[in-house]
């Protein structure tokens, strides 16, 4: 069948194709009777007007680029999936690139995003953007925010939880269960969020006069296979501690499972907490004690920045997390190596 096209709906409405067009496009004087009939030859004919055509003549593409540093991580899928629904309100599509960490791959994701000329691109980082890609971005006159991960000197607004406040709030919650020896297992250290949320557990540990020592802070890739190979660090200490302080939800999960392996059971033996709030956190079991991330109102607020030009500026906009107690979480069990039951 041959494609229907713009010539065919005013053929058989019996008007011009100019007032086809203005039907479409909502703008022009035209009658109800006239609407009425081109409706329904639209409808006849199940015409859909050409998104390309209309972009090369509005010079709006209707198209959002995000860039994430894994879509495999629940976190971003989340993400992603709330930037979309607030961008289909608004009739925007939203093309997902995922960087898996990865700064060369980023690179060239984002010179794609930028070749197909959309309205705007909203980034989560993989290990921050360097000051050139900021400059090639600005020569490009793109519209961009920064999401979740704070760029330093960045000429864009950026959305982000205060991840420095929910680190240390997690872990005071832990200290006061009663809690004296912590760990906190945290993504590498060159990334801005692992750096706050060490900064937010350090914090709390100098507010309660609790010292660090060289084991406190463990620090192996993403994810949950992280995870699960510094719990095992965890298990080969003779002197470990009492609860684990994960930096994001996945690593709370890897370790999880490496734990129920070795028989160590949670929150009995160690008091586990995680960062995100993922939908897995609560299918778990035991159910995991965590941070939630304000994840719906990032995406709304990132997708409604990209397009106000009042807020086309270098601000940062920290939101408050909240956190979740659930089953991974207690008071610490006597002193000594982890045991299996």
């Amino acid at each position: 069948m041959p494609k229907v096209t713009i010539y065919d709906v005013a053929k058989r409405a019996g008007v011009s194709t100019a007032t086809v067009s203005k039907v479409l496009n909502g703008n022009g004087r035209i009658s109800k009777v006239t609407s009425s009939r081109v409706e329904q030859a639209i409808a006849d004919l199940h015409y859909r007007p050409s998104i390309i055509a209309s972009a090369l003549k509005r010079n709006q593409t209707y198209s959002i680029g995000l860039l994430v540093p894994d879509i495999i991580n629940t976190f971003y899928s989340e993400l992603a999936r709330a930037i979309e629904d607030v961008a289909l309100l608004q009739n925007y599509s939203v093309l997902v690139c995922s960087t898996d960490n990865s700064p060369e791959r980023e690179g060239k994701q984002l010179d794609l995003l930028l070749r197909k000329q959309l309205d705007g691109i909203i980034i989560a980082t993989s290990e921050g953007i360097n000051s050139s890609t900021l400059d090639m971005l600005k020569k490009q006159e793109a519209r961009v925010v920064f999401i979740d991960r704070i760029i330093a000197n960045s000429p864009y607004p950026t959305v982000a939880t205060d991840h420095y406040q929910g680190s240390y709030q997690i872990t005071e919650y832990l200290i006061q269960l009663g809690h004296r020896k912590l760990a906190i297992f945290l993504e590498p250290l060159y990334l801005k969020t692992s750096l706050e949320r060490l900064r937010g557990f350090s914090a709390a540990l100098a507010s309660y006069g609790i010292a660090q020592n060289s084991f406190s802070v463990l620090s192996n890739g993403f994810g949950a296979v992280a995870g699960y190979a510094m719990a095992q660090q965890v298990l080969e200490n003779p002197d470990p501690p009492t609860a684990i302080v994960a930096s994001n939800d996945l690593i709370a999960i890897g370790a999880l499972q490496k734990f129920h392996e070795s028989g160590v059971i949670i929150p009995e033996q160690l008091s586990l907490v995680g960062y995100d709030d993922i939908q897995m956190a609560r299918m778990v079991s035991p159910s995991l004690t965590t941070v939630a991330q304000p994840i719906m109102e990032m995406g709304k607020l990132a997708f409604e920045y990209l397009f106000n030009d009042s807020m086309q500026t270098t601000a940062t906009t920290l939101l408050s997390p909240t956190i979740v107690i659930r089953q991974t979480s207690a008071p610490p069990r006597p002193e000594g190596p982890l045991k299996s039951v």
